[in-house]
């Protein structure tokens, strides 16, 4: 007797008032993700629930399907994305279907800016004035300078005539201070970082995506800007020059109006979800550039790149090429490249490529969309390489990056203002002959003093004195 019929006679020989076993076993995953990213995060297999565009498959046992059979029907439903082959890859491209082209007193009110002799009292702005505002930001991008108090000196060596003609800096610096995009009095959602950003960023992602679709090549990456201010989502880097930045993913197009910026999203942090950070950064900016389903071309580096990604945006419709580390979960064990120039290669019955080449060093690259062929390719020093098409194709897609990155770099927004704290000389020290830098001031005096004994030694006096 089967092994399933026995359970069925079983089943029918209890009482009925006896409790009934569950004839719906739970889902078994074939898939652990959990060291796809180098955040540890655990990653929900594909195939169980629906996570963006995971889809979910019933794998449960019916009580008259013979264990053999559902085993194979597991091995089917899970297993064929990832079963590595010795074969040439067919590739499945998908076609391309786009077409390319082309409140701020309440905070003031909130918070009132410090007295000052030269600064008049606050005047409700208007839109012209912030127009205005923005423009001038814009061009002192174009006409960098050390110091934003440069742009209204009115020496020949510094004169800009179209800043002080324009607006005041008095003007200039009372909207700097209070330009807000939300009340800081009102609800706003409490796992949003950005919060009081969150108008604007919407608004900006709206327009990129409405004033430009891109081509079909188009890449996404990571830019790092800068950043010494109070942000919990600054990330420490060492190996840097400027240590303290905020990490920007964005999506760049390759071809056309090559380095323009689709899609970005900040980084704010460890994210707890079930897809890890990398995954998702892709998955949420296609989406938010409405990208699925339309044919195109991504192009990722090995951060980014996985098996379980791939085979992801295969199922929404897309094509992706990127780099990819031999490590990562469901990749081929078994490929050899020992000579320079040496190619091995492998395939999966959804016709995702992996290639792994040797030139200088060994480098593994998974493709949705190429064979294993060699092209020949010029060098710098006009010698014919020859290379896979695979390897061309991705150095060739990658250009937008840095084109995105060079007119970043051109163009600093980063000026010294008058939030820059300055440092001054302890008080109390310059009287005993000793030169100290600081920044602490005391609020009650405007004198500048050392945290440690200065301050109770100053105030002490003074309060001696007075007596």
């Amino acid at each position: 007797m089967p092994w399933n019929t026995r359970t069925s006679s079983a089943a029918a020989a209890a009482s009925p008032n006896d409790p009934q076993p569950s004839t719906s076993a739970v889902p078994l995953h074939f898939f652990d993700d959990s060291s796809d990213d180098e955040s540890g995060e655990r990653f929900v297999p594909r195939g169980r629930v629906r996570i963006e565009n995971f889809v979910s498959h019933d794998t449960t046992l019916d009580s008259d399907e013979p264990l053999s059979a559902y085993a194979q029907r597991l091995r089917e439903r899970n297993c064929p994305g990832f079963r590595w082959r010795k074969k040439e890859n067919v590739p499945k491209r998908f076609d391309f279907r786009a077409q390319a082209g082309v409140n701020t007193p309440g905070y003031h009110r909130q918070k009132p800016a410090p007295r000052s002799s030269h600064i008049t009292d606050w005047v409700d702005t208007s839109a012209s004035e912030l127009r205005i505002f923005i423009d001038l930001r814009m061009a002192m991008r174009l006409n960098p300078k050390p110091e934003q108090r440069s742009y209204w000196l009115t020496d020949l060596f510094n004169l800009s005539p179209l800043f002080p003609v324009t607006m005041t800096q008095d003007c200039f610096d009372q909207l700097r201070r209070s330009l807000h995009m939300v009340d800081n009095e009102g609800s706003h959602p409490p796992d949003d970082r950005l919060w009081k950003l969150r108008p604007v960023i919407e608004t900006l992602q709206r327009r990129f995506s409405s004033v430009y679709t891109p081509p079909r090549k188009i890449t996404v990456d990571e830019f790092l800007w800068k950043f010494r201010g109070r942000l919990v989502a600054v990330t420490f880097n060492p190996s840097k020059c400027s240590r303290f930045r905020v990490k920007v993913f964005k999506l760049t197009v390759n071809e056309g109006q090559q380095g323009y910026i689709c899609a970005f999203e900040t980084y704010t942090g460890k994210d707890r979800g079930d897809i890890p950070a990398s995954q998702r950064a892709v998955i949420h900016l296609m989406g938010t550039a409405g990208l699925f389903e339309k044919g195109y071309d991504l192009y990722t580096d090995n951060w980014y790149t996985s098996p379980t990604l791939f085979h992801c945006l295969q199922s929404r419709g897309m094509n992706a090429v990127g780099t990819v580390r031999a490590t990562r979960k469901f990749m081929p064990t078994d490929l050899q490249v020992k000579a320079r120039g040496d190619v091995d290669s492998h395939s999966t019955p959804t016709v995702m490529l992996c290639l792994q080449w040797r030139d200088r060093r060994e480098v593994t690259l998974l493709s949705t969309i190429h064979k294993s062929e060699m092209v020949a390719t010029g060098s710098r020093t006009g010698f014919e390489r020859i290379k896979p098409q695979v390897v061309a194709d991705y150095n060739c897609g990658m250009k937008g990056v840095d084109t995105s990155d060079q007119l970043a770099i051109l163009y600093p927004s980063t000026r010294k203002s008058l939030k820059c704290k300055r440092y001054r000389r302890c008080r109390l020290c310059y009287t005993h002959g000793v030169r100290r830098m600081i920044k602490m001031m005391c609020s009650g005096c405007d004198v500048p003093l050392c945290r440690t004994s200065c301050f109770e030694e100053y105030h002490t006096l003074n309060a001696s004195m007075s007596r």
